[in-house]
């Protein structure tokens, strides 16, 4: 996916009009698919399609959608061409944040049929925009505690199980859950292995297992983000579906802080080396059979630095599907 960045690029030191027409480049192997720069110098992508209905234009923070626009680009050829189509604008002038579009955009343009109905059509640009949309809403986990997450799965041995087991719901019970076992990650910016846990969080269903992450996530000046994970894990991913449900994740769970979760870095070697997995059966615990029944919500910390951990090489040889992909 850097290829479509390295196009972006291209365009850039081209001449943003020639004689009034926009300059793009074919993307994909359609030659309904163009990548362009608008006139507020940020990624556009258009693509050729005719709604024989009018259809209103959407504006978000982030992104306008224009539908059936007269367009007049120039292409790599210095082939001009008149054509109505569909736009797709990023509005930030944030440089990373214009790459993870580019990314994103690319990934969900593929999912696309080579010559769309305008049903079809209609349908991806709306899930376009769905996703989007998502970051007018306020994240539902920390820029830290998605990082950890996203390093259980950057190190784990079938990243694509592991997002295929994510969080389906951002607001879910646990990180992972293939709907028979679960994962739950823990992150500390301490120098200890400590803690919060809600007292739910260490009480599975009789018939699933549960095995504890914990992860150390020291905030530094240079080290990895959120986005040198994702793009790790991208690398180790075929499945453009899987890729594209990743990304949606991502959009979720970071909602409005999405653009700038990718200005914090993590000391990346110390998370690694000092990544660890927990039976939760031995996670100091308060007993919930001496809870009243009258009292909810109940949450605590819980210091697992004497607690003996589980060898990878052991999960690996698990009869757990879940376990053997970390």
């Amino acid at each position: 996916m850097k290829r479509i960045c390295e196009l972006y690029s291209e365009l850039q030191n081209k001449d943003s009009t020639k004689n009034g027409f926009t300059p793009v480049t074919k993307i994909i192997a359609s030659d309904k698919f163009f990548l362009g720069i608008s006139e507020e110098k940020t990624p556009m992508f258009l693509i050729d399609s005719e709604f024989e209905s009018a259809i209103a234009d959407s504006e978000l923070e982030y992104i306008s959608v224009l539908f059936n626009k007269n367009c007049k680009i120039i292409d790599d050829a210095n082939k001009e061409f008149l054509k109505t189509c569909s736009i797709i604008i990023l509005n930030s002038d944030n440089y990373d944040f214009q790459n993870y579009f580019l990314e994103v955009m690319y990934l969900m343009l593929q999912n696309i049929p080579q010559n769309p109905t305008s049903s079809q059509l209609k349908t991806e640009i709306d899930k376009i925009i769905k996703l989007f949309s998502c970051m007018s809403k306020p994240a539902v986990k920390t820029i830290q505690g998605l990082w950890a997450e996203l390093l259980v799965i950057e190190q784990s041995a079938n990243p694509e199980y592991l997002i295929k087991a994510w969080h389906s719901s951002p607001s879910s019970k646990f990180d992972f859950d293939d709907g028979t076992d679960k994962i739950e990650v823990k992150s500390t910016s301490k120098t200890e292995r400590i803690h919060s846990f809600a007292l739910e969080q260490l009480n599975p269903n009789k018939n699933s297992k549960l095995v504890i992450a914990s992860v150390f996530a020291h905030q530094t000046g240079i080290g990895k983000s959120i986005n040198d994970l994702r793009e790790h894990i991208l690398s180790r991913i075929n499945d453009i579906q899987v890729q594209a449900l990743f990304d949606s994740m991502i959009f979720q769970t970071l909602g409005n802080e999405l653009e700038t979760a990718f200005n914090f870095f993590y000391d990346y070697k110390l998370a690694v080396d000092e990544l660890k997995f927990y039976n939760v059966e031995l996670i100091p615990k308060i007993d919930a059979e001496n809870i009243p029944a009258e009292i909810s919500d109940v949450r605590f910390s819980s210091n697992l630095s004497n607690v003996p951990f589980i060898e990878k090489y052991t999960l690996h040889l698990s009869n757990h599907t879940l376990f053997r992909s970390l």
